[in-house]
C-alpha cells in the first residue's frame, strides 16, 4: 500500500523548487531536446518511406487476399449450384484460364490491394503523414522520458517509484495493444466489412482511399494500446491506495458491459471487430485483478513484517 509522503520528501522537493524562471527555461530545453530527437528519428524514417508505406498496408493486403479467397469460394458455390440444376455455366465469366485446378479471380471481380489516390500530390503527403506518425511511434520513449524528467520533481518519492516501477510495463503493453491492432484488429475488421459485398462487382472496402485507410488503421492501432494500458492503470490505482484490491472484483459484470459499450463506439459496426476488442477488455481486466490481488498480499504481508 501507498504510504504518506514524509518530512524527507517535503525537503526534496523544497530543496529542488526552481523559480518560474527556471521552469520555463528547462521546458524549452526538453521541448529542443525533444523536437531534435523527433527530426532526426522522421529523417531517418524517411529515407525508407516507400518500405514504411508498404509496411503500413499490409493489414490491407492480408484483408483483400482473404476476401479474394472468400470471393473466389462464393463464386464456386454459385457454379456448382447452377450446375447441379442443369443450367449451362460459364466460369470464366468469374475465373481465369485455369479453373477449376486453381480457383484465381479475373480482373473484373478480383479485389485490388492497392490503395487508390485520387490527387497527383496524395500520396506524397499521405507518406509524409505516415513517416510523421511512424516517427512519432519510435522516438515516442524518449519523448516521454523528457516529460517524465520535467514533472518528476514535483512528484514525491512514493509516486516516482510507481511511475519507475510501471512505466517499462506500460510502454510493452502499449506496444503489444498497437501490434495487436496491426496484425489482427484492422485486417479482421476490413475483412469482415467487406463479406456482405462478396456479390458486388466491386468491394467498397477495397476501393477506399489511402487517407481513409490510413485513418482507419490509426484509430484502431492506437485504441488497442489503449486498451493494453489497463492492468497497469489498475494496479497503479491500487498501489497508491485509490482503490481497494478488494472492490476490482465486484465490478466484473460492469467490465463485461463497459466493454461491448467501448468495443461499439471505437469499432466498425461489425460485430465480430467488436468482440475483438471487447473479449481482451475482459482478459486485461481479470489479470488486473489478479496482479491487484497479489500486491495488496504482499503489502499486507510486508505491514506484517514491520509491525
Amino acid at each position: 500500500m501507498a504510504t504518506l509522503p514524509n518530512p524527507d520528501d517535503e525537503h526534496e522537493i523544497e530543496a529542488s523548487r526552481m523559480t518560474l524562471g527556471e521552469h520555463l527555461e528547462e521546458l524549452r530545453g526538453r521541448l529542443f531536446k525533444s523536437v531534435i530527437a523527433l527530426v532526426i528519428v522522421f529523417s531517418v524514417v524517411y529515407t525508407w518511406r516507400f518500405e514504411v508505406f508498404t509496411m503500413i498496408q499490409g493489414p490491407h493486403q492480408k484483408a483483400m487476399v482473404m476476401l479474394n479467397e472468400a470471393r473466389a469460394e462464393h463464386y464456386e458455390e454459385i457454379i456448382q449450384e447452377r450446375q447441379a440444376a442443369g443450367e449451362e455455366v460459364d466460369p470464366g465469366v468469374w475465373f481465369s484460364e485455369g479453373y477449376p485446378e486453381v480457383m484465381v479471380l479475373n480482373d473484373e471481380h478480383h479485389n485490388d490491394d492497392r490503395l487508390v489516390h485520387f490527387s497527383a500530390d496524395q500520396g506524397f503527403l499521405l507518406r509524409l503523414r505516415i513517416c510523421f506518425w511512424v516517427s512519432m511511434f519510435i522516438s515516442g520513449p524518449f519523448l516521454l522520458l523528457q516529460m517524465w524528467g520535467f514533472i518528476a520533481a514535483g512528484l514525491y518519492r512514493n509516486e516516482k517509484s510507481v511511475v519507475h516501477s510501471y512505466l517499462p510495463a506500460s510502454l510493452i503493453l502499449f506496444l503489444g495493444g498497437v501490434l495487436f491492432g496491426y496484425f489482427v484488429m484492422v485486417p479482421y475488421a476490413l475483412y469482415f466489412l467487406g463479406l456482405d459485398d462478396l456479390n458486388l462487382e466491386t468491394l467498397g472496402v477495397g476501393s477506399q482511399t489511402a487517407g481513409s485507410y490510413l485513418e482507419f488503421l490509426k484509430a484502431l492501432a492506437l485504441a488497442m494500446g489503449a486498451v493494453f494500458q489497463l492492468p497497469v492503470i489498475m494496479l497503479a490505482l491500487t498501489k497508491l491506495d485509490l482503490v481497494d484490491a478488494k472492490l476490482w472484483p465486484t465490478y466484473r459484470r460492469h467490465t463485461v458491459i463497459g466493454a461491448l459499450v467501448i468495443a461499439a463506439i471505437l469499432t466498425p459496426p461489425d460485430p465480430i471487430t467488436q468482440m475483438l476488442m471487447a473479449v481482451p477488455i475482459v482478459i486485461l481486466y481479470e489479470a488486473g485483478v489478479i496482479l491487484t490481488r497479489i500486491a495488496a498480499r504482499k503489502d499486507a504481508a510486508a505491514e506484517q513484517g514491520l509491525a
